[in-house]
């Protein structure tokens, strides 16, 4: 054994241990120069202050000696960085007091951690083991309780920690401490209580909020003042401690830590504790306060806690304030008494704060502070007034901060003293003079730039003092020199802003705000002319010089600057006005009027006198707000007419859009809107008319005199435009008709130029609502342009040109509408209403808006014309009808019945029998809908109906009937929606039905017309429900099979569903006394009752089901018999009355009668079998069918009497579903007709044969009736159970080698069912068993044979979605499924149950996966078998040959499919390693039509949501209805999973080597790149999908609402994932199914090859996805594995010779008696694996770590202890313990078995592999065999061969001599 050594320690320090510490802290009691105090981290704890068996300030001094500022009680708060960490006192006090192993660990770690992720992941554990200890819920937790005392001490440090993850992580595990300790936390709370309120005010909020949570579950609300009481001497000392001796450098260390690390540090312990005096005060009551008073005061007093108000950290400073403001506000007292020492440090450090973060709090702490003692202010600060500080913070603007600063000033100012405000002379004067003199300076400083709005903000403020201060001077005649002094200010700042330039700063601060600073001038000078006490001063001191200095701006010389003054000032004076008349002060109204008229006085003068805009703009801004001074006066009226004659049109041309800035030739850029104001109110409010009609003509002349020039027309149409809109607003007192501007107008719309501009556009719109500009005539002419322009704009999207032409329509139509039929130009009016029509129908609301308001034009003025109501009716009923059948249109059937409600609505069509005559007519008439239906009646009943619907059989077994062979009919043209014409109708109707919902009504009022409606509705219900059960027909008759498809199934399933509740209310009127007598009647005439063609007036009234009668018996098609039959069925159902032995006669003499067609018959029975049940004529009839003869000979289709016979009797027996009968025959009477089926069977050459439709009818027929009779006879033993079977076998010998057929299908369904029926029957009866034992093979081996032969199961996909073929293959599969596991083995193929895999049918995957799963795991053992008991000497591996991709993999079927070598079967590899091209629908049900009757699902007396089931609602599910791609995608997807559950089972059946083959293979090729990615989308991870194959991506049928989200895990917690039920997977709660399915194969993976797993997903180079999966893994599936391995080592070790796995039973058994055992510790908690191997005394040891996302991650291997190995092979050692987990799929077992033998047979003398320096390889388990002849090292064979290929060369690797 090697010599002990010392180890290394890294720097070559001193380790520290607990005798050292000792020394150094007795050292340090003693007056050494080590004082533990000064010590980082733990090293404090060995003060006495924290010693073993005291509470934190358990100090030696009094209570009430003053406080100690020694370092040695200091707060232990020092860095984890610190070397006392494992050594000194806490090593020794605090660790070895533990007891529980697991816990000291725990914290000696914590203890010894340094860096920030070593310290959050101890924290982790303590969590961990903390949430593991059990509680009680009144005593808490027993070893928590041993963990507080510890934990305190810990705690205090690291909840100010550098990090906010430390901190939070121990403020996490601090919470559930506390929880559990419940009061066992009382001992150590004084210790704790300052650092933990401290933390509440922590400034990571998540660290904050744990800690507020864990003090409010320790101690409630009415508690909480007793703990801070109780507490409150130790919390003064700990923040005594804080503020006034500690440091950055003494809180932290420096040796570990950064200056701005504890710069840090120290400001959020230091913010922490005054926040923690805040809450103190606060908290405490007025009595407690006083109380202790002394104990706070003593802190108080220092002069050194106030000092932090000039802190350099922004956090304390906000602190400070906030404690300032909670102690002046709770305990005033205690201020009062520091009032110096307080306001000595609070105003100059305040004042000089420039961080704005901290004017917040700062202000707030002075408003209180200044409120409660305004004397403060007096107090000279630092040699200088506080006034003079505060001064100098106005100067700056607040440094910034303009919505804290000028908010608060007009409250600090309130709240001075006068001693503050009046001075020493008690004026006032100086104060008012150096205050605003200092205030108007912050708005020159740049700071006030520095935030948005500051303006506003200041501007606001100034005014409020002004007129604060105004009002308070004006109490005393002694402050009068103050109040003039503030009125002073307010004038300046009023001449300022009216005279502002653009030359300043100042300016431009101005400018940005001009209306609202106006406001706020004139709202807070209207105050002050109202208020009586400064009223008058106001008035002689701001109003009168206010007033001159506006005359004197609009007098003054017009040069740059002369309009943007003139305005401001006319502004300033109209606000002025305005809030004198909304005050309603009448000397102030009278104020304003006259400073008005002087101002309009001067410039109306002004423009008499110049040419320039100027004066013309200041008098139309007069005009806006005082239009009655303007007008009225004569002078300025005499200016407007010189002004408007001589110079206005050239000003027009000459002037711009926008409003003006600036005067003389090159300012009349933006005038033109103010010279149309002046001119529309010269023109409205003018006396002298006909001067203004000269006027007027000059101007227009002028101004349109350039049209005639040729010159560009769009300025002309800006000018006429507004003018347009002025007169509108103001109408003129003139007539303003002008032929030129008529011939402008016309000439626009005639050359269709308002297409070209915006200006064009505008004006036609004014010229149309203006009065007579234009003659309506023409416009009537150019309408049809009009609307071609906006139809054509809703076509090409121009949505807006549309909308603007609608919107000149809508001016026009008061015009246009009365014009139009007085000229009886009416196609003009039609087009207008189709069109607004039209568009107010449009979803695009811009459009929609607008045609709406024209539609609501057009009621307006029908409502006013009848003449105009007419047209409207007319024309719009011919348009809806017309978009009704018309395919072209591009608007739905449910949006034209809408259109037909509007158009009701409209016309005020209240009354039911006007609605009614107005919507019959979209009903058409009969003839169309035959023109229609003959679609659906030439495509015929679908052939493979006759198994679902015993009518469509005797339609077919009915040889007088016209059978019409279905076809696709070829002359179908379908809409942009997919529907047909047929289709469209028959949704309108329902659609308009529905929404009038007044069906009963309806009924009542028009039931003939009603009734004929409904039988064509039915009519469409039957061909959509034969469409729904065989969707390969592609008839197409309602809607393409082709173009939305998927969305019209869904519409049209509605319609079904919904249909019932118009029907139940036409049934409810047609229960009439007599409806049987009616039906028996008419039925009984047969044919002949049946209406003429030409015939449209019915004989019954009211609603009778006689019209249904008369239809079926016209013509038999299929359809019109089951509509009839549906009808009838309904109101046996509902009339709850019993039935009459007449009726019951008549109805049993139609039965019997030879003359109603079969299909009718056979619908009749079924209708009416539970009304006729219990009747004696029925029975009699029953009795009759039974026991009349019937001959072998006669026994052919041709022979109807027969036939109809036996139909009847089977649908009387069975009905329509094929239940167990409900009637019961006499047994011996059955018993007869079992003999004679017996004769029929032996003797009638039918039934001996297979050859077409009719035989194949007589088979089914007679299997249906064997049925039925085997329910009757099932207790009676005899011969006729072999008969049944041998039947049974006849049937499936005859057609199992032809091609299948419709009705061979039917033959084989009604054989597979009659055998699921006797199988059952067999479970009681020993008869029926012992002869399906007999029978049982032969039934059985060609069941197998039909089900996997290929020309059925490669079928067109589209067939096999027809209900009957998957109603065949179910019933089919149902007998497969008891077949034995000897009959799979014998007869089964690979191939052709992969190939039943990929089916899409539920039953059928899962006979294929439960197949598959015997044959495959017999074949995997048979080669593991084969491949052990061969193995060659050498253990060289040849490669796989043909392994790559997946294409290169897979062989051709013969091949391939019979595992002969360690490949997956080729059938199996091309479905696991080809993902389904698009993701399952998880909203729908894919198989619910499989499992629904649709005929009860669309029951005529079912309501629109009774089908609607719970569990649909409650799992998410949607319309219940799945598209074909859908299910096909679905069954893909399961059988895609199906497959790779296989895969996994033959790894879970086969030995280590076929595995590493497999593996192999499946590593080589793409397959796990795409397997896992589609088990993350189906998990959740919707992005998972882009790195499936290209199809998968492009197809996905995924439902939306799914896909939205690209991270959505699956909650797999509810679940058990590691087992799986195959069987049980539901396709009806796909949501849960397939995420479900998919979390069990992602376990499975994980757990069979997690090496692959690791390869993809450490390649994966989609991050999000990445982080995803890695989330997912350690979140749900990590800790399941990880307990799995655990547990198998555990059971492994208590085990270890008895049963379980083999492998490690030899590992852990030793390997040689020299040996001692294995010794394993695990850890669930840290998740580590210790194993030791003891040599002698020696040990070797080693730890396995299991990362918390394994296996994503490598196991971590460390060597603990090496005794006897060299490093190297130590090393060899550890690296193949980790590969045999990360590379070879290994298990911990299989790990820890390797490292044994390694170990063992190394001691033994074993030489191991110089290449992979392993005794044991990691490929094969072998040992070292191949040895070199020339050096004689030896090497196992599969590294030797690895060295030989990589090389590529064959010498030995250390010798070179060639092998």
């Amino acid at each position: 054994m090697p010599p002990k050594t010392t180890p290394r320690v890294k720097g070559n320090v001193r380790a520290a241990n607990s005798s050292r510490a000792a020394e150094l802290s007795s050292a340090s009691s003693t007056g050494s120069s080590l004082p533990m105090s000064q010590l980082g981290g733990f090293a404090q704890f060995a003060t006495p202050a924290f010693s073993a068996s005291s509470t934190y300030v358990a100090s030696t001094a009094p209570r009430s000696a003053p406080l100690s500022r020694s370092g040695s009680s200091s707060p232990s708060l020092s860095s984890s960085g610190s070397p006392a960490f494992g050594g000194g006192g806490l090593d020794t006090d605090v660790v070895s007091v533990i007891s529980n192993g697991e816990l000291s660990m725990i914290i000696k770690r914590l203890m010894s951690k340094r860096d920030t992720t070593t310290k959050v992941r101890a924290l982790e554990d303590l969590e961990k083991w903390v949430r593991a200890q059990p509680e009680d819920e009144e005593t808490g937790s027993i070893a928590c309780q041993e963990a507080i005392g510890p934990w305190i001490k810990l705690y205090i440090k690291l909840t100010t920690d550098v990090d906010r993850r430390v901190r939070l992580m121990t403020n996490n595990v601090h919470l559930l401490l506390v929880k559990r300790v419940k009061k066992k936390l009382a001992p150590y709370l004084k210790e704790v209580v300052a650092a933990w309120i401290g933390t509440f005010f922590d400034p990571t909020r998540d660290v904050a909020r744990v800690a507020m949570e864990a003090f409010k579950s320790a101690f409630p609300d009415n508690k909480r003042e007793q703990v801070i009481s109780f507490c409150l001497q130790d919390m003064v000392y700990y923040i005594s401690e804080i503020l006034l001796n500690k440091t950055p450098e003494t809180l932290s260390d420096p040796r570990f830590n950064t200056k701005e690390e504890m710069d840090t540090r120290y400001a959020r312990v230091a913010s922490s504790s005054l926040y923690t005096l805040g809450y103190i005060i606060e908290t405490l009551s007025p009595e407690a306060l006083e109380k202790h008073a002394d104990d706070i005061g003593q802190l108080l007093d220092e002069a050194k806690l106030w000092a932090f108000f000039g802190h350099g950290n922004a956090l304390v400073r906000r602190a400070t304030y906030n404690m300032l403001r909670t102690i002046t506000t709770k305990a005033p007292t205690l201020v009062k008494s520091r009032l110096s020492i307080v306001s000595k440090h609070l105003f100059p450090a305040a004042f000089s704060d420039k961080d704005t973060t901290t004017h917040g709090d700062m202000w707030d702490a002075i408003l209180v502070f200044t409120k409660a003692f305004p004397e403060s202010w007096t107090i000279v600060a630092d040699k200088k007034p506080t006034m003079s500080l505060f001064a100098g913070f106005l100067k700056s603007a607040g440094y910034g901060s303009a919505t804290a600063t000028y908010r608060s000033i007009l409250p600090l100012i309130a709240s001075w003293g006068d001693e503050s405000i009046l001075g020493k002379n008690g004026t006032g004067f100086p104060f008012a003079k150096d205050f605003f003199d200092h205030f108007w300076k912050g708005f020159e400083s740049p700071n006030i730039d520095k935030e948005t709005g500051s303006t506003l903000m200041f501007m606001e403020a100034y005014l409020e003092c002004l007129v604060y201060l105004a009002v308070r001077f004006g109490k005393s005649e002694a402050t009068k020199q103050g109040q003039d002094a503030t009125l002073e200010a307010f004038l300046a700042f009023n001449k300022t802003f009216m005279t502002l330039t653009d030359n300043d700063k100042t300016s431009a601060k101005f400018t940005q705000s001009e209306q609202g600073i106006a406001k706020k001038i004139s709202t807070h000078l209207v105050r002050l002319l109202t208020i009586p006490s400064v009223s008058e001063r106001a008035a002689v001191n701001i109003w009168q010089p206010t007033v001159e200095a506006m005359s004197d701006i609009v007098s003054s010389e017009t040069n740059d600057v002369y309009v943007k003054r003139g305005k401001r000032a006319i502004m300033l004076l109209g606000q002025i006005s305005a809030l004198a008349n909304e005050k309603q002060d009448k000397a102030l109204i009278e104020l304003t009027e006259k400073a008005a008229d002087q101002l309009v006085q001067i410039v109306a003068t002004q423009c008499s006198g110049t040419q320039s805009f100027g004066p013309s703009q200041l008098l139309s801004s007069l005009a806006v707000h005082f239009e009655v001074a303007v007008f009225s006066n004569p002078a300025s009226q005499k200016a407007m007419h010189a002004f408007f004659d001589l110079q206005f049109a050239d000003m027009l041309l000459t002037s711009e859009d926008q409003d003006s800035s600036n005067d003389g030739a090159s300012q009349g850029s933006e005038s033109l809107p103010h010279l149309l104001d002046l001119f529309a109110g010269y023109l409205g409010n003018t006396k002298e008319q006909e001067q203004t009609t000269r006027i007027w003509q000059q101007v227009m002349t002028k101004v349109l005199k350039e049209t005639e020039e040729g010159s560009n027309q769009e300025r002309q149409s800006v000018i006429l435009r507004g003018l347009l809109d002025r007169t509108s607003a103001v109408p003129p007192a003139i007539d303003l008709k002008l032929e030129a501007i008529n011939d402008f107008v016309t000439t626009i719309v005639v050359d269709q130029k308002y297409k070209e501009s915006k200006s064009y556009e505008d004006l036609i719109t004014g010229a149309l609502c203006a009065n007579a500009i234009i003659p309506d005539t023409l416009m009537l002419e150019r309408l049809d342009l009009f609307l071609s322009d906006v139809l054509g704009g809703q076509a090409m999207g121009k949505h807006s040109e549309a909308s603007a032409i609608l919107g000149i329509i809508l001016k026009s139509l008061s015009h246009i509408a009365p014009l139009s039929i007085e000229n009886s130009a009416e196609e003009p009016l039609k087009q207008v209403a189709k069109a607004v029509f039209d568009l107010s129908c449009q979803s695009e609301e811009h459009l929609s808006e607008t045609a709406q308001r024209n539609l609501d034009e057009l009621q307006r003025l029908s409502e006013e014309s009848e003449d105009i109501q007419f047209l409207l009716r007319e024309c719009l009923t011919d348009h809806i009808r017309d978009c009704i059948q018309n395919l072209q249109r591009f608007t739905s059937p449910e949006d034209l019945a809408g259109q037909a409600q509007k158009l009701a609505d409209l016309l005020n069509l209240t009354d039911i029998s006007d609605r009614f005559g107005l919507l019959s007519a979209f009903f058409f008439d009969k003839d169309h809908w035959n023109s229609l239906y003959k679609t659906l009646a030439a495509t015929g009943a679908h052939q493979s109906l006759v198994m679902l619907d015993p009518v469509v059989e005797a339609y077919y077994a009915d040889t007088k009937a016209n059978h019409v062979v279905a076809q696709e009919y070829p002359n179908i043209r379908y809409d942009s929606f997919g529907l047909s014409a047929y289709g469209r109708l028959a949704l309108f109707t329902y659609e308009l039905l529905k929404k009038e919902d007044v069906m009963v009504s309806l009924f009542l009022s028009f039931p003939e017309t009603m009734t004929w409606v409904m039988d064509e509705l039915l009519k469409v219900r039957q061909g959509c429900l034969d469409a729904f059960q065989t969707p390969s027909s592609e008839a197409g008759v309602f809607y393409s099979p082709n173009l939305h498809k998927d969305s019209n199934d869904v519409v049209f399933r509605t319609l079904l569903r919904e249909l019932g509740t118009m029907a139940t209310s036409w049934i409810t009127l047609a229960l009439e006394e007599g409806w049987e007598s009616q039906l028996i009647e008419v039925l009984a005439k047969g044919p002949q009752a049946a209406p003429k063609a030409d015939d449209d007036d019915d004989e019954e009234s009211g609603c009778s089901p006689v019209y249904f009668a008369r239809e079926a018996l016209l013509e038999q098609d299929g359809f019109k018999e089951r509509v009839l039959s549906d009808v009838v069925h309904a109101l046996a159902q509902s009339d709850s009355s019993d039935i009459s032995s007449a009726n019951a006669k008549g109805w049993c003499q139609l039965l019997k009668s030879e003359s109603l067609p079969l299909s009718i018959s056979t619908g009749l029975v079924i209708a009416l079998r539970k009304r006729l049940e219990n009747t004696n004529e029925f029975t009699n009839l029953l009795n009759q069918w039974v026991t009349t003869p019937v001959r072998p000979n006669e026994l052919t289709v041709q022979n109807t009497e027969t036939i109809r016979r036996l139909s009847l009797l089977v649908a009387a027996l069975m009905g329509p579903t094929d239940e167990e009968p409900s009637i019961n025959l006499p047994q011996l009477r059955a018993m007869n007709l079992l003999q004679s089926i017996r004769r029929w069977i032996s003797d009638a050459e039918v039934l001996q044969t297979f050859d077409n439709q009719n035989e194949l009818l007589v088979h089914s027929l007679v299997l249906r009736l064997l049925r039925a009779l085997a329910f009757q006879v099932q207790e009676l033993p005899g011969a006729h159970w072999e008969m049944m079977f041998g039947q049974i076998t006849t049937v499936f010998e005859g057609l199992s080698e032809i091609d299948s057929t419709p009705f061979g299908m039917v033959a084989l369904e009604r054989a597979c069912r009659l055998t699921l029926t006797l199988i059952d029957l067999g479970q009681e009866e020993a008869d029926i068993m012992n002869a399906w034992d007999e029978h049982s093979e032969g039934i059985l081996v060609r069941a197998m044979r039909l089900i996997g032969r290929e020309e059925s199961t490669l079928e067109a996909t589209s067939l096999r979605m027809n209900r009957p073929v998957r109603q065949y293959f179910e019933v089919l599969s149902q007998v497969c499924g008891h077949t034995s596991d000897k009959l799979v083995l014998a007869h089964g193929s690979v191939a052709e149950q992969c190939r039943m895999l990929m089916e899409p049918l539920t039953s059928l995957q899962m006979l294929a996966y439960k197949q598959l799963q015997i044959i495959l795991i017999e074949q995997v053992q048979t080669l593991s078998i084969q491949m052990e008991l061969k193995v060659p000497n050498s253990p060289v591996v040849d490669p796989i040959e043909g392994e790559g991709t997946g294409e290169d993999t897979v062989v051709s079927t013969a091949a391939g499919d019979k595992m002969t070598e360690p490949k997956f079967p080729a059938s199996l590899w091309a479905i696991i390693s080809n993902p389904p091209a698009g993701f399952p629908a998880m909203d729908v049900d894919v198989d619910a039509d499989d499992e629904k009757n649709l005929r009860e699902e669309f029951s005529l007396l079912s309501s629109g949501n009774s089908h609607h089931d719970e569990d649909e609602e409650e799992y998410g599910v949607g319309a219940g209805v799945a598209a074909k791609s859908e299910t096909i995608t679905s069954h893909a997807v399961l059988g895609y999973l199906l497959a790779w559950k296989l895969a996994f089972a033959i790894f879970e059946n086969t030995t280590y080597t076929v595995k590493s083959r497999l593996v192999e293979q499946l590593r080589t090729s793409s397959t796990m790149n795409e397997f896992l990615p589609y088990l993350f989308h189906l998990l959740g991870i919707h992005s998972a999908s882009s790195l499936v194959n290209d199809s998968s991506s492009s197809n996905q049928t995924t439902s939306s609402a799914s896909n939205d989200a690209q991270v959505h895990l699956f909650d797999l917690s509810r679940w058990d994932i590691t087992e799986y039920q195959v069987m049980g997977f539901d396709l009806s709660s796909p949501e849960i199914g397939f995420p479900l399915f998919a979390g069990h194969l992602y376990y499975t993976c994980l757990a069979n090859v997690p090496s692959l797993v690791r390869i993809w997903w450490t390649e994966c180079k989609l991050r999000q996805l990445s982080i995803a999966v890695e989330s997912l893994t350690e979140r749900y599936f990590s800790p399941l594995l990880i307990t799995r391995e655990l547990n198998s080592l555990v059971k492994a070790q208590q085990a270890p010779a008895q049963g379980g796995n083999a492998a490690a039973a030899a590992a852990l058994s030793g390997v040689t008696d020299d040996l001692n055992e294995l010794q394993i510790k695990t850890s669930k908690a840290t998740s580590e694996v210790t194993a030791s191997f003891q040599i002698d005394e020696a040990t070797m040891e080693i730890v396995i770590r299991l990362p918390t996302n394994f296996p994503l991650r490598q196991v971590e291997v460390e060597g603990l202890q090496r005794v006897g190995v060299k490093e190297a092979r130590w090393r060899a050692w550890l690296l193949a313990v980790a590969g045999v987990i990360a590379a070879q799929n290994g298990s911990l077992i299989d790990a820890l078995s390797l490292f044994r033998r390694n170990v063992g047979l190394h001691f033994e003398g074993v030489e191991d592999c110089t290449i992979c320096y392993s005794i044991v390889s990691l490929q094969d388990r072998s040992l070292p065999n191949k040895t070199c002849k020339t050096c004689k090292h030896r090497f196992h064979a599969s590294c030797l061969y690895k060295w030989f290929r990589t090389s590529n060369s064959s010498s030995c690797p250390l010798c070179r001599t060639l092998w």
